[in-house]
């Protein structure tokens, strides 16, 4: 890869006037084939919401068609967002996904709005999400009832469900806190767990769709919703299933021949994802009536009561809470991760405080607590749907105005003629952004009055944002003066970032300039 010729740091390098760019950090050697890219992403993407989102889709559309296609389209959304990334990724190779992509088309402001909403909503609200599943079948399994296994007419106790979710986080941060190896290794083995639960709903599903079982197939569209917006919400769930093909950026820059591989390896991965969350749904459709997937939180656990009886049952749930808490474990460690970076990096909206690594553990105690906290806190208004829908709206924003951004920097003077190994067909890139607008606004309107304020909340959280990156930032004099008395009190570290660039980049010019000086003299002489 052209080294000048893409962004490696929009915070340490400086675009120049023939639209290369100055860095003086290394690139990271590219390792990674077609097999790994694959794998990596495959593994990004499969995570709990399968087990979850059949029911909320369903009950949605209403009927077996729809909801198959709402998967389909969800996974084809996701690999065109995906394509458009691998653009931004290969011409922004420095680590920091959206943060760096927004900051480069739209401004510092857009990209530390980024930062501000994944560290207070986007995060911690999946590890809420995640933590819900959990507890819906630890409490399935604690109340299930022989004389009425599908759970018809039960409800959970809500404080209960809030209770195990809760500890589910906690035990999760202490953890991360306290065993650094302990956490790596829950992460592989219940990835496992994953994988099972999923091979075998598929190959159940095709058992019973073997021995006949196909009546809720036939008039697959029967009865089914009629209400556009309906569909935008159902997509919501679905996607909250397929969240994962943006991280596939965070690695980038580690891909062989990105031109060749990224393309291929996104297509291969996406369709095998897209095929796999298909078929579980069939599988589910096949051995379960409409009305239970519909209404049931613990679909795999009514897929194993119905195919295997008891032992069946608890067998899937028990696969499921195994895979939800590895994924509770994963996202706990990236969310931590990423208060610490951004501690260290900017200090914008983190205290250095929090970028603090416990010399003894080698884990960030203190951002575990911190996330730990704002989930737990996420937890209390509501359920896995609410959380689901919450979390959906939130990155499908982000992704879109990513997307926009990429629409930007193709036009844009300084970043026009920047290298891009690979490059999206913009027709794509601009349906990508109108499809999304539609995913943001139509929950926004189905939701009613009575339901939008969950969204209103979150854009709220997010604006908050432009007001402390005013103060913090913009204008660090407006800061000291309403923050000074607060003990500690430091302006934000990317002024110091800021004001090092000025000097090397001033350096450089005298540098050059004292060699044109020398260069005159010496002609003068001769």
């Amino acid at each position: 890869m052209n080294k000048r010729a893409s962004i490696t740091s929009i915070e340490t390098a400086s675009i120049c006037s023939n639209g290369s760019v100055e860095d003086d950090k290394p690139l990271i050697e590219p390792h990674m084939g077609l097999l790994s890219s694959v794998n990596m992403i495959v593994g990004l993407i499969i995570g709990s919401g399968i087990f979850a989102s059949p029911g909320p889709v369903t009950l949605k559309v209403h009927s077996v068609g729809p909801s198959l296609l709402v998967w389909a389209i969800g996974g084809f959304l996701s690999y065109i967002g995906a394509l458009c990334y691998a653009e931004l990724g290969t011409m922004i190779t420095k680590s920091g996904g959206e943060y760096q992509y927004l900051r480069s088309s739209m401004g510092l402001c857009m990209g530390l709005t980024f930062t501000w909403s994944n560290l207070l909503l986007t995060n911690p609200i999946g590890t809420a999400s995640i933590a819900t599943v959990f507890a819906q079948y630890i409490l399935q399994m604690a109340y299930f009832d022989k004389e009425n296994p599908t759970g018809e007419g039960l409800v959970l106790p809500e404080y209960a469900t809030k209770l195990v979710t809760i500890g589910c986080i906690w035990v999760v941060v202490i953890l991360n806190a306290v065993a650094r190896k302990a956490s790596a290794y829950v992460s592989n083995i219940f990835t496992l767990a994953k994988l099972i639960a999923l091979v075998m709903i598929i190959i159940i599903g095709w058992v019973w769709l073997g021995k006949g079982h196909v009546s809720n197939f036939e008039n697959a569209f029967a009865g089914s919703s009629t209400n556009a917006l309906d569909y935008g919400t159902a997509m919501y769930m679905a996607l909250f299933s397929y969240n994962g093909w943006n991280n596939l950026n965070y690695g980038i820059s580690e891909v062989k021949n990105p031109k060749r591989v990224l393309p291929l390896a996104i297509t291969i991965s996406c369709m095998l994802v897209t095929s796999v969350y298909v078929l579980a749904n069939i599988a589910y459709f096949a051995t379960l009536p409409i009305s239970v997937v519909s209404t049931s939180s613990t679909v795999a656990m009514q897929l194993g009561l119905e195919t295997m009886g008891v032992a069946g049952g608890y067998f899937f749930a028990l696969m499921v809470v195994l895979s939800t808490f590895g994924a509770v474990n994963g996202n706990m460690w990236a969310s931590s991760r990423l208060v610490v970076a951004s501690a260290e990096e900017d200090s914008v909206f983190m205290p250095t405080f929090f970028a603090h690594i416990d010399k003894k553990r080698g884990t960030p105690i203190r951002a575990s607590i911190l996330v730990g906290i704002i989930s737990t806190i996420w937890c209390i208004p509501g359920n896995f749907t609410y959380l689901a829908k919450m979390y959906s709206f939130t990155g499908w924003l982000f992704y879109g105005f990513s997307v926009i951004g990429l629409i930007i920097m193709r036009f844009k003077k300084s970043t026009k003629d920047l290298n891009r190994p690979f490059k999206i067909w913009l027709p794509l890139a601009v349906f990508f952004v109108i499809v999304d607008c539609y995913l943001v606004v139509a929950p926004l309107i189905d939701a009613g009055s009575d339901g939008v304020y969950q969204y209103i909340i979150c854009i709220v959280i997010g604006l908050l944002a432009i007001p402390i990156w005013f103060v913090r930032v913009r204008k660090p004099q407006l800061g000291r003066i309403l923050f000074g008395w607060i003990p500690r009190y430091q302006d934000a570290g990317i002024l110091a970032k800021k004001e090092a660039q000025l000097a090397r980049r001033q350096m450089r010019l005298a540098n050059a300039q004292a060699t044109e000086e020398q260069v005159e003299t010496d002609r003068e002489k001769y």
